[in-house]
């Protein structure tokens, strides 16, 4: 016994042709990238979108858009709500409005309307997308009756008023809430006193309203995972959760378990009863069958990604379904159908949704090496950035220890005696005459991390281009400078320049969320404004 539960119909677009004749990409083909374009979207709705259009299935205009979301299957309402609801892209924005503008609410009362405008999508929870929503049906409904408009003071009546109807759908079928504690008659009319401009709306047609949203609660419009919960409701057992937003039932088919290939079984045993959803295999066994119900116990599932579909024939089983994983060949699970046709269908319905969701992860690994390689490149750009933006005040070169003497006898005066190792020079120009001896060992005195404290004359050196640096420069601290001073410690800051550097004590608080929790132990800035970086006492200082 199979039961297909979703036909294979012809995916297009209307008006554009064949999608064969157009693409040159085969119907099966098409069919599976327009259903990868669904699972976009009901994951990520912008991408699914932008997926769609690309792949010729979706008209690139809000209009467009729009008339897919009213029209088309297999979009979770939830996500349309979410796609409808982002403030923060003007496209959808751009959608939003020529979404209501394709609903004709002509003679309706104001929470008729808005049930069937809220049948096209779930409202999103956050406050500020309800409320851009309910703007936009606002804005519609007064288009659309403006007789009704005309009677009133104020057209943001119809603003608050929808509002007010959501807020009591929402209050009058919170399922936890005791009857006592709901909205009455009288609770409702009394919040909208003097909404419409210091007026009152008339209280037979408040009356009415809650009414009619009392005998019957605000529902989006069935969707594929409407099917997915029912079947979810009917298999007991500990289970994955099956109803999500991307995930839609493809068949269900009655399958025999074997659980040796050599070995004959009883006709009928081991019976098993799988669903197979578009992303993952689910292999039941029936509970309890009653009249009007039939329950399932929970047996095991599969994602399909990876899987490999095999079929056998053997003495015993002619009709042998093999289930294993691609990577390392595992054995899954094997079957037997009752006949061939349910066999081939199976198996046919399968190979697509394990291909289906191939595409999908081939999509997922494509990205993430893209956003990968952007990282990395982002990196390296900030890195040269910051190694050609270094805040060191001076040139970052390499001279040696000649060229230092010559450079501060130019500039001020300073006459440094050459080192023993060093011959003097003759002139101050034979620099520029002869090459330094390949033996000599240059120094990069402009990084105090390979000064030398301990020879005078890199020290001697060091505190006259720090002087000079004082002098071209406001600030005295430096990015590789390894100090703490700031501009008001005028020259006595430079005085704890040749002072070595601590290193920071990460406190335990001072985490990931340090700014939101700051820790206990905090570091105290000294009289001189020099964090004071001892450790405590009796604690160990190891990071």
């Amino acid at each position: 016994m199979r039961i297909r539960i979703n036909s294979r119909t012809r995916v297009g677009i209307e008006g554009l042709g064949p999608v064969s004749e157009r693409t040159g990409v085969s119907e099966t083909v098409r069919k599976r990238q327009y259903r990868v374009g669904l699972n976009l979207f009901n994951k990520k709705p912008e991408r699914g979108v932008a997926y769609l259009i690309s792949r010729g299935f979706l008209e690139n205009s809000p209009r467009g858009v729009a008339r897919f979301l009213i029209t088309r299957k297999g979009l979770s309402k939830q996500m349309i709500g979410e796609y409808l609801g982002n403030l923060q892209n003007p496209f959808n924005m751009a959608v939003l409005e020529c979404f209501v503008n394709e609903l004709d609410l002509s003679g309706m009362a104001v929470d008729v309307a808005l049930r069937r405008y809220q049948a096209h999508f779930r409202l999103p929870g956050e406050a500020q997308k309800i409320e851009r929503l309910v703007e936009a049906f606002a804005r519609r409904y007064c288009t659309c009756n403006p007789d009704f408009v005309q009677r009133l003071r104020n057209q943001d009546t119809i603003f608050v008023l929808a509002f007010a109807i959501i807020m009591l759908n929402t209050d009058l079928h919170t399922p936890n809430l005791k009857p006592e504690a709901r909205m009455s008659l009288d609770d409702f009319v009394r919040n909208l006193r003097g909404i419409d401009d210091c007026g009152d709306i008339d209280r037979d047609m408040l009356a009415g309203i809650y009414d009619r949203v009392k005998g019957s609660e605000f529902r989006p419009g069935s969707d594929h995972v409407t099917q997915v919960m029912k079947v979810q409701a009917t298999i007991v057992g500990k289970k994955p959760h099956l109803a999500l937003p991307h995930r839609r039932l493809v068949c269900y088919c009655r399958l025999y378990e074997i659980p040796d290939i050599h070995k004959k079984e009883r006709p009928g045993v081991h019976q098993r009863e799988v669903f197979l959803f578009n992303d993952l295999l689910v292999i039941t066994k029936i509970f309890s069958k009653k009249k009007s119900s039939v329950t399932y116990t929970f047996r095991q599932s599969f994602p399909l990604c990876g899987m490999v579909v095999n079929l056998f024939s053997v003495p015993h089983y002619p009709f042998g379904i093999r289930l294993s994983r691609r990577v390392d060949g595992r054995r899954l699970a094997t079957f037997n159908a009752r006949n061939e046709h349910d066999r081939c269908k199976f198996a046919e319905d399968l190979r697509e949704s394990i291909a289906e969701m191939d595409e999908m992860d081939a999509m997922r690994i494509e990205g993430e090496l893209s956003r990968g390689k952007g990282r990395t490149t982002h990196a390296h750009a900030a890195s040269r950035n910051v190694m050609e933006n270094r805040d060191s005040g001076v040139a970052d070169v390499e001279i040696d220890h000649q060229q230092c003497m010559d450079h501060l006898h130019q500039m001020h005066g300073v006459v440094v005696p050459p080192p023993p190792s060093c011959p003097a020079p003759a002139a101050p120009s034979r620099l520029s005459q002869h090459p330094p001896p390949t033996n000599v060992i240059k120094r990069n005195v402009l990084s105090n991390s390979l000064v030398d404290i301990n020879d005078p004359v890199s020290h001697r050196v060091a505190v006259a281009l720090a002087a000079e640096r004082l002098q071209r420069r406001g600030s005295v601290g430096s990015l590789d400078s390894g100090m703490s001073v700031s501009f008001q410690q005028g020259s006595r800051g430079a005085l704890h320049a040749t002072s070595p550097r601590h290193p920071e004590q990460r406190s335990p608080g001072r985490h990931l969320f340090g700014g939101i929790f700051p820790g206990r132990r905090e570091r105290k800035l000294s009289a001189s404004g020099v964090p004071d970086c001892k450790p405590p006492v009796g604690k160990s200082t190891e990071v």
